[in-house]
């Protein structure tokens, strides 16, 4: 993929750039840094290399254009992603990402398999939530003592239940408009 500058915010005084590329190369980032910051206006140049983002404070006499222009000979990116633009998606797909998505098909397909073998009677889910939940008595019956999970876990949970089972009543709350309290 061709390397990209995203303008991801401009406002008078201060925008930050984003170049993926950077993450790969951080001896990008420290040359776009000393590039940016020798630029007459420009008060500080942050770049983080991790995520790309490169934030300039400068005077309102510098223009977006300037900033950019410089930043993409430095940098030599060939494509500018203006303010409000979608950044082009990368045609290549990370190793883990590849990883995962095997996982996931090889969990499909296991799913797929037990429904046809149970006949629609019982999906990987039921089968996972039945098996923890034998678990939990085996180990309820050797220890012969239940253990309360921690305070935040009990919380998470009773808000999860909620959420799930009045999940009908906000969306319906939420699509005729009702967002808070009413003052009268």
């Amino acid at each position: 993929m061709n390397r990209y500058l995203q303008v991801v915010h401009a406002i008078p005084g201060r925008t930050r750039l984003r170049c993926p590329a950077i993450r790969e190369d951080h001896a990008s980032a420290d040359r776009v840094a000393e590039a940016l910051s020798q630029m007459h206006g420009v008060r500080e140049v942050k770049v983080r290399p991790y995520t790309g983002s490169i934030l300039v404070t400068h005077d309102s006499a510098v223009t977006v254009d300037e900033l950019v222009a410089t930043a993409m000979r430095v940098l030599d990116c060939q494509l500018l992603v203006r303010l409000g633009e979608e950044p082009p998606v990368p045609s290549e797909v990370p190793e883990l990402a590849q990883i995962a998505r095997q996982l996931a098909q090889a969990v499909g397909s296991l799913d797929r398999d037990l429904l046809r073998f149970t006949e629609g009677d019982m999906d990987l889910g039921t089968l996972v939530t039945l098996g923890f939940f034998g678990l939990g008595a085996a180990q309820t019956v050797v220890d012969r003592e239940i253990e309360l999970p921690p305070w935040f876990q009990l919380a998470w949970w009773g808000y999860r239940t909620f959420m799930t089972a009045e999940q009908d009543e906000i969306e319906g709350a939420s699509s005729a408009g009702v967002v808070g309290y009413d003052d009268d």
